[in-house]
């Protein structure tokens, strides 16, 4: 009894002093398991693989004795300046419009007659995506690791650590879900699909860390993931054309423009990506 006492404290004692990591160890155990029977064919467990990060956040932050409120009030909080709204639905618009525009000057086939029917579902599709991934991910990725890391390390360290982590979460889901190959069927071609794209959702971690810190909002990164998801998935060419080789091309086309993007967010926000500093302490 005393032994089992004893192993509880110091496990609970463990996630106390190590809250993000066991946040990050418990989202993909979570996630990854769930995905497992989900790839089976029992599709319910897919609840359990989208909502992974939210309720790794949850938990943490139960366990270890911090606010669960305080936690959740941030989910609902939308009383935010009105542009804020504007750029997190407006953003990934803008992003994946340019490399819209880049992929066609680089000759990539693009098909205009898709676009009536994508802006006629932008808005449906829009608040399913932010209540199916940005609810299931949002408040464990910024609502609860962003702000732990920010403590300690800087935004733009915090952030790669966020987006490091969080790409590399996707890969059940990326490898079960059966339009990834993108006609390779061989390994290495899966692989250099799989890196980039790692390293596109990594790159987008610095936009969603620009809008928490200036917000302190995770409503607004939900609504921001549910705009670049419902914006990607829109893309104005038909998965049969976004085949083998093109479909590299369009990666790299993605992974170079981003690149270039958080550059430029880096510096334009002096390397705060919207982090108020600390008041000094006087003595």
């Amino acid at each position: 009894m005393v032994d089992s006492e004893e192993r509880r404290q110091g496990t609970r004692g463990w996630v106390k002093r190590h809250p993000v990591a066991s946040f990050f160890v418990l989202a993909y155990a979570i996630s990854w398991l769930a995905s497992i029977p989900a790839a089976l064919g029992y599709g319910f467990m897919f609840f359990l693989t989208q909502f992974g990060p939210a309720l790794a956040a949850l938990l943490i932050t139960w366990y270890s004795g911090a606010s669960v409120l305080g936690w959740a009030r941030k989910i609902v909080r939308w009383r935010v300046a009105p542009r804020w709204y504007a750029v997190a639905i407006g953003l990934p618009v803008l992003l994946v419009g340019a490399q819209v525009a880049i992929f066609a000057l680089i000759g990539g086939q693009i098909f205009l007659s898709m676009l009536p029917g994508a802006l006629v579902g932008f808005v449906p599709s829009l608040a399913i995506l932010t209540l199916d991934a940005g609810l299931g991910e949002e408040p464990g990725w910024r609502g609860f690791a962003l702000p732990g890391l920010e403590a300690v390390h800087t935004p733009v360290v915090a952030t790669a650590v966020v987006g490091i982590l969080w790409a590399f979460w996707h890969f059940p889901l990326v490898f079960v879900d059966e339009r990834f190959p993108h006609g390779f069927t061989s390994a290495a071609p899966l692989v250099l699909l799989a890196i980039l794209t790692v390293v596109g959702i990594a790159l987008m971690a610095f936009f969603y860390t620009w809008v928490y810190n200036t917000t302190q909002s995770v409503l607004l990164c939900m609504l921001l993931h549910g705009s670049f998801n419902t914006t990607t998935g829109n893309f104005p060419a038909p998965l049969e054309v976004l085949q083998r080789g093109v479909y590299v091309k369009l990666l790299l086309v993605q992974d170079t423009f981003l690149l270039i993007a958080v550059a430029i967010l880096i510096i334009a926000t002096g390397g705060r990506l919207g982090l108020t500093p600390a008041p000094e302490t006087r003595t």
